[in-house]
């Protein structure tokens, strides 16, 4: 004889696989399986050595997205990097709308992507989004069917095309005829300086010196003899020849402090002639050491090169390092008396 089912436990069998399946889909529904995601590409034509799939994709810092792939274009110099964005975390839109404001924020607003390092350590690198107005827009237009951001070279690619710059400006002074320029025009100083017309110009100042005294002195008879004649004169009329007697006595003393100023001038010309000389010399020195040391640290960061090379292992092993003591660090939070009782803690524990 059969045993007849029970319905109740048949009814609690249903209804706990209906909960089991609703709270399923609560929980797969709250993960990225259900949601939205919208893809984008971004065209790169520099190295992206440290990006990796599943790298963080921010915007003014918060993460918005992440890397879902990267492509290399055979035959051009770029590397595609796509982008999955979650609408979710873009409040104020709709996600629907998404799309749309992405494409204002590109036009209008400067939206860019760019590259940046998040520890110079372990040279790992995500994509940044910011607005950048002053930055125009490049598409390169490689992949028709996914919507492009425009990028923007990495803060150290833009330094050292800031430097090469400097450096072509600095090549591209001429240096030597500037230096050359001054130093002719120190000797035609030099040379006027010492051509008989300055000198037979000092002879005749002395000439008109002695002239001055003797007028002076003639002036200074004048004036006794008329005061002498005339008796007491009228305030005004002293005043004037007082006047007239303190202004021709200060003229010898003016022709005295040409004639110094001009001897002074003559003496600094040539000290002064060949501290530029030595000047110009030190700086065309001192920039030919420049491209020299510029040249040095080109080839020593050269990824070919030998210390380029081993910079790049020291940091791969960094990396490492950094890995395996978080690995063992998550491994002690989780078993904390693993130092005591070692790997095979359980067969420890059995054997006490």
């Amino acid at each position: 004889m059969s045993t007849r089912a029970n319905p109740t436990v048949i009814g609690a069998f249903v209804l706990g696989a209906a909960v089991l399946l609703v709270a399923g889909l609560l929980v797969w529904g709250s993960t990225t399986w259900f949601a939205t995601r919208y893809t984008y590409v971004m065209f790169f034509d520099s190295t992206v050595v440290g990006l990796r799939k599943g790298a963080a994709v921010t915007y003014r810092g918060v993460r918005v997205g992440d890397v879902s792939d990267i492509q290399v274009r055979w035959g051009t110099s770029m590397v595609g990097v796509y982008i999955s964005i979650d609408p979710d975390v873009l409040q104020g839109v709709r996600p629907k709308d998404v799309p749309a404001a992405l494409q204002r924020a590109i036009t209008e607003g400067g939206l860019r992507a760019q590259l940046k390092a998040e520890s110079l350590v372990t040279g790992v690198l995500y994509v940044a989004l910011n607005p950048h107005v002053d930055e125009p827009a490049v598409l390169r237009g490689l992949d028709k069917n996914t919507p492009e951001i425009p990028t923007i070279p990495s803060p150290l690619e833009q330094w050292a095309a800031r430097l090469d710059k400097l450096v072509d400006s600095i090549e591209a002074l001429p240096l030597k005829e500037i230096a050359q320029a001054t130093v002719t025009t120190l000797e035609e100083t030099q040379r006027l300086l010492r051509s008989p017309e300055i000198k037979g110009a000092l002879t005749n100042a002395e000439a008109v010196l002695a002239d001055t005294r003797r007028l002076v002195a003639r002036v200074d008879t004048l004036v006794r003899d008329v005061t002498a004649q005339v008796g007491p004169l009228s305030g005004d009329a002293r005043a004037t020849l007082v006047a007239t007697q303190k202004a021709l006595a200060d003229v010898p003393q003016l022709v005295d402090d040409a004639r110094q100023l001009i001897v002074k001038v003559d003496a600094q010309a040539d000290p002064l002639l060949a501290s530029l000389l030595k000047s110009s010399d030190s700086a065309g020195r001192t920039l030919e050491q420049a491209r020299t040391t510029l040249a040095g640290v080109d080839g020593t960061l050269n990824q070919d090169s030998a210390l380029g090379y081993e910079l790049v292992q020291m940091l791969r092993d960094l990396r490492e390092t950094s890995r395996a003591l978080r690995s063992l660090a998550d491994y002690l939070e989780r078993m904390p008396d693993a130092p005591i009782y070692g790997v095979n803690r359980a067969a420890v524990k059995g054997g006490r």
